[in-house]
């Protein structure tokens, strides 16, 4: 038999940091509630973008979903909010 071409798969997105989240579409990767990530928010570990007419609208960025990553990291390590919010910001700081 001759070998046939593999099907292409469709392209991916070009960018990843093209790409946004809703809070119910990170609250269910991490098996978290909406409220916590609200919570983390007012605790300033997130700043998501506002979208839609009233803005009400809370629209996440991948950096965001990195932040929730790291959050949740910090946790099962023991570390408090505060001390974990100020690693993530010394990580992103410029040198």
């Amino acid at each position: 038999m001759p070998d046939r071409p593999r099907p292409r798969r469709p392209a991916a997105p070009a960018s990843r940091e093209a790409r946004s989240y809703s809070i119910t579409e990170l609250a269910r990767e991490f098996d978290i509630t909406p409220r916590a990530i609200r919570f983390y928010e007012d605790q300033g570990i997130l700043a998501p973008a506002r979208a839609g007419a009233s803005g009400l609208t809370r629209v996440y960025s991948p950096r965001d979903r990195t932040r929730i990553k790291l959050t949740l990291r910090g946790k099962r390590l023991g570390l408090s909010l505060l001390q974990i919010r100020e690693l993530i910001d010394m990580y992103e700081s410029p040198k």
